[in-house]
């Protein structure tokens, strides 16, 4: 994470340790244990699509391309008061994220707003859910245009997919 520019080196007056959760079958992996930063975080809220009403627009098109957004939380940088508070610790030091990591209480928010704002007045043949961008239409010519548009404004945020 350090060499891809995710984290540097750096203390901070808040910190939340690193542990390893295990999952069946897979080797233990390395998380943020957020839990005493976001029982003290107010919980800010963002309208995730309705689903199943999107899911149907999208189902009936004829034509249909979903971009996933490359590790979407990591291309979100943080400012430096959130990089402050989402400090953590480690055996080999203390770090501070560059970018949204996972585990934030408001993460999934923030992360929700920017999509909606960045993608506003696509509605109608655009749906992003999380890191996930469905694109339909019911022509070639219309879906041509509508992904051009979505890949510039993607591309507007420096964003990859």
């Amino acid at each position: 994470m350090l060499n891809l520019g995710v984290i540097e080196v750096g203390e901070s007056d808040f910190s939340s340790p690193l542990i390893l959760v295990e999952a069946p079958g897979r080797d233990p992996r390395p998380c943020i244990d957020y839990r005493k930063l976001n029982s003290v975080t107010r919980a800010e809220y963002f309208p995730l699509s309705n689903i199943e009403e999107r899911v149907e627009a999208v189902g009936s098109a004829k034509y249909i391309t979903v971009n996933d957004l490359t590790k979407g939380y990591w291309q979100n940088l943080l400012s430096t008061q959130a990089q402050r508070y989402a400090a953590f610790s480690t055996p080999f030091g203390s770090y501070r994220p560059l970018t949204m990591p996972f585990g934030l209480l408001n993460a999934p928010y923030c992360f929700s707003k920017f999509i909606a704002t960045l993608l506003q007045g696509c509605e109608q043949y655009c749906v992003p859910y999380l890191d996930d961008i469905a694109i339909f239409s019911n022509t070639w010519q219309d879906h041509m245009k509508h992904i051009d548009e979505i890949l510039g404004k993607i591309a507007s945020a420096k964003f990859k997919i």
